[in-house]
């Protein structure tokens, strides 16, 4: 994100938080600037090594935000084998009627081997990038192998830290996640409901899953044939430079907005520890595992695809935005569109018909008339577009980021708040980079 020149601290692994700012097209391996959409402002480990600048954030002077994934390849932890490479998306078929693309050949993750023992599609500790295999291993509120590639002097990776070490403040089960409004039930319907194997009612939760799991391919099908070589130049940016695109909306620089800045690189790296536990838990395998015909143009990424980390962040950055009272009023929540300033989310919006469970503050399924929102959504959208998500990816991830949102800034229980003094500084100190005459 910017065109910093980034001159960061070498090759390591980009310690991050999720779409990072590094995007650009980093200068050989090892140490230096990387060219192009430079690092920025971010925290992380520098340009990168060898094919691009990776997803980490430098620590040079640009006006970039995010903590990056912590890998320093390119396209959000997509190996260089697995770059960017054209394909012509004609979807005519041949002279002999042949289809243009192997669309109707799909696998159902749900399989059963000879014994008849359920041997599902899942992500394996093997398919993830070497540099986030961590994961996989029990999780650490210390965090200690995500440290070694950070900076630990930044309040991003200060914040992170806070986050992390309140594990049971955010990590929960499947069932929990549905109980407290962190996920709605539609969230998961592409997962049998593990509550079931053993009874009567498995078979039929494997059915429908893989019913659900076919629609949304079709989904992306579609959305290959109508939406791909459209959107694909706006894609191929966001798939590193997720904040740039928030900056950019903003209208915000390094020289006016530092702060501004700093408060988005503590929303990705806080939220890369949070997407990144539930991607490892859920082990959801990408579209294109299950359907290569979607051919994604690069990657996919080596890691889950449930959920989104594009979807989750992009939400969760607006959320946090929005607190600011001057963003809000431009780009906040509008109900009625008779030039009145935008309005706060409501972190508790009541359930439809009354009673519980909670409602998510970005509940549903439907837009969201706020412009910061809107473009929330449409990063997420993108991503399925390329084929490396699907629906409930995305709408998962709102509804995760929505629950973060609420426990951090508004939760009024002592026992669910996640408590992070460090942020809370680092937004007083944005807000009042964006001076306002209204309240």
């Amino acid at each position: 994100m910017g065109a910093g020149a980034g001159a960061g601290a070498g090759a390591g692994a980009g310690a991050g938080a999720g779409a990072g700012a590094g995007a650009g097209a980093g200068a050989g391996a090892g140490a230096g600037a990387g060219a192009g959409a430079g690092a920025g402002a971010g925290a992380g480990a520098g340009a990168g090594a060898g094919a691009g600048a990776g997803a980490g954030a430098g620590a040079g002077a640009g006006a970039g935000a995010g903590a990056g994934i912590g890998t320093a390849r390119s396209y959000y932890a997509t190996p260089w084998d697995l770059r960017y490479r054209p394909w012509t998306l004609d979807f005519t078929p041949d002279d002999a009627g042949v289809p243009a693309f192997p669309f109707e050949e799909v696998i159902n993750p749900y399989q059963v081997d000879a014994s008849g023992n359920d041997a599902f599609i899942e992500w394996t500790t093997g398919d993830w990038d070497p540099a986030l295999r961590f994961w996989t291993l029990p999780y650490d509120p210390q965090l200690t192998q995500w440290l070694l590639s950070v900076d630990p002097s930044r309040p991003s990776i200060m914040v992170a830290r806070e986050f992390g070490g309140q594990p049971t403040r955010w990590q929960f089960s499947r069932t929990q996640l549905i109980g407290n409004g962190w996920l709605e039930a539609e969230d998961l319907i592409w997962q049998p409901d593990p509550n079931l194997a053993g009874t009567p009612g498995w078979p039929g939760a494997k059915t429908a899953a893989w019913g659900r799991v076919r629609a949304e391919i079709e989904e992306l099908q579609q959305l290959m044939e109508d939406d791909r070589e459209r959107y694909l130049p706006e894609i191929d940016i966001q798939a590193d430079g997720l904040a740039d695109y928030f900056i950019s909306f903003l209208g915000a620089s390094e020289e006016r907005h530092p702060w501004t800045i700093e408060y988005m690189s503590c929303g990705m790296a806080l939220g890369n520890i949070a997407y990144m536990f539930y991607k490892q838990r859920f082990k959801r395998p990408r579209p294109s595992v299950l359907c290569p015909g979607l051919i994604p143009p690069f990657g996919p990424p080596a890691h889950p695809a449930f959920p989104s980390g594009h979807s989750f962040l992009g939400h969760l950055l607006a959320l946090m935005l929005l607190e600011i009272p001057a963003i809000r009023q431009r780009y906040g929540l509008f109900n009625v569109f008779d030039g009145s300033p935008g309005r706060p989310i409501n972190p508790n919006p009541p359930p439809p018909g009354g009673g519980a469970p909670p409602t998510n503050p970005l509940y549903g399924r439907d837009e969201i008339k706020s412009p910061m929102l809107w473009l929330s959504q449409r990063l997420a959208k993108n991503r399925e577009r390329l084929g490396v998500h699907y629906f409930s990816d995305s709408t998962g991830s709102r509804h995760l980021a929505g629950g973060i949102w609420r426990a951090l800034f508004h939760e009024t229980n002592p026992n669910n708040r996640i408590e992070c003094p460090t942020l809370s500084g680092v937004l007083a100190k944005a807000t009042a980079e964006w001076p306002t005459k209204l309240p």
